[in-house]
């Protein structure tokens, strides 16, 4: 009967991860935005909106999907002048998606532009206009996209690590000479396959972390709040023209694990991260102890390796997790035998009507089983998990009845 359960759980995940969605986006690119400085000083800026009624936000609305859904992207071109393009940097998709105007299309003013993907595997991407792309995207034509796991779980990528918390910091510059009419009312002859445009010297005087700089980024909370115990996931994305050295506190114990939307072969433990321009990296960090620092990213020059400027995004670590709060008034659970050697039965009685997901971890967070019985009516359930486990060791198992009432047990497998 056991064996029976575990089959129709499986069948269910395994439909689970099969299913997808239908993930529909519509972006407005405008080349009429204005963008407020650190300074107060406000310059022209081409970008993305959601709607008419907004301004075009650097960066642009962010994208976000699961593995395996169908992304269809609607763009609308209500900018006077050249026109522009959604390229999809990083994901995998057929050459009439990829967005380079003269190898697909580009949208002319007043009219629409389609693109259609299926997500990829897990991972951290970008979109930018390929239309005169230096200035275009210098002037504010791009968004972050993150395609999640299959399950849209807290999951780097498919039994991936584990984590509590997500952090995105999008890099660029701003050099405002370029955000002059001189330089965005370009010409634009659709006869060239290329495309080109004389530009100034490009020296920035404003560094960006999500489109922010200086006391910007505390008037916005970009910054790192968490708890001691938690495990942070952080993406870094660089759309800019400096490269950036990104600087963690030691405190955090960085582990970088993916590079470009892909798992790294071996994972590197280092405070320090170099993120080049389309280039982005994804962080784990996790510590025990509460303290205040911050993350300083200094931006360099490509040619001179000159830094720039520096940015500090503040870190507040206070309190601890609380996630592993166990609330007997909603389920009983019992492990037995613990330790084990082959498996080991997990009892669970429910008192209510519950969303009954069981994930297995090995200590550096990885996710290495999934149980998932959506909607689980009030009774007993019985499984036998341990059986997948290859090695010998400590693990977690974390037993999530709904969001908020999440039970966590460690199991040992001699």
């Amino acid at each position: 009967m056991k064996k029976i359960v575990a089959i129709l759980i499986g069948l269910v995940w395994v439909i689970a991860l099969s299913a997808q969605n239908d993930v529909d986006v519509f972006l407005i690119a405008r080349n009429t935005g204005e963008k407020v400085l650190s300074n107060n000083d406000t310059i022209r800026v081409f970008g993305f909106a959601e709607n008419l009624g907004s301004q075009p936000g650097v960066p642009g609305p962010t994208i976000i999907a699961n593995e395996g859904d169908s992304v269809h992207i609607d763009v609308w071109n209500v900018s006077q002048g050249a026109p522009h393009t959604i390229h999809l940097h990083g994901l995998d998709v057929n050459q009439q998606n990829d967005g380079v105007p003269h190898l697909s299309f580009d949208i002319p003013h007043m009219d629409h532009g389609f693109y259609h993907f299926k997500a990829p595997h897990a991972g951290t991407y970008l979109y930018h206009c390929h239309v005169a792309s230096t200035i275009h995207v210098q002037a504010g034509m791009y968004g972050l996209i993150i395609i999640k796991p299959a399950n849209g779980s807290n999951t780097t990528w498919n039994n991936g690590y584990y984590f509590h918390h997500e952090f995105s910091y999008f890099l660029s510059e701003i050099d405002t000479t370029w955000h002059t009419d001189a330089v965005l009312e370009h010409a634009h002859d659709t006869s060239f396959a290329v495309h080109y445009v004389e530009i100034p010297k490009f020296d920035p005087q404003f560094f960006l972390i999500n489109g922010f700089s200086d006391q910007q980024l505390a008037q916005n909370q970009v910054e790192l709040n968490s708890e001691a115990g938690s495990r942070n996931y952080i993406r870094l994305t660089n759309i800019g023209y400096c490269g950036t050295r990104v600087i963690l506190p030691t405190s955090l114990n960085a582990k970088i694990i993916d590079s470009d939307g892909r798992p790294l072969p071996q994972i590197e433990y280092s405070d320090t991260v170099y993120v080049y321009p389309g280039e982005r990296y994804g962080v784990l960090t996790e510590t025990s102890a509460e303290f205040t620092d911050s993350i300083e990213f200094q931006y360099f020059d490509l040619n001179t390796g000159q830094i720039k400027n520096s940015q500090f995004v503040p870190i507040n670590i206070a309190g601890f997790n609380k996630v592993a709060v166990e609330k007997v008034s909603s389920a009983q659970v019992k492990l037995s035998p613990n330790p084990f050697i082959e498996a080991t039965t997990l009892e669970i009685k429910l008192k209510e009507t519950s969303q009954l997901v069981i994930e297995i971890f090995d200590l550096e967070g990885k996710l290495v089983n999934t149980i998932e019985n959506v909607n689980a009516r009030a009774g007993e359930y019985t499984y036998d998990i341990g059986e997948n486990l290859d090695f010998g060791g400590v693990y977690l198992v974390k037993i999530s009845l709904g969001e908020e009432n999440v039970i966590t047990k460690k199991i040992v497998k001699k």
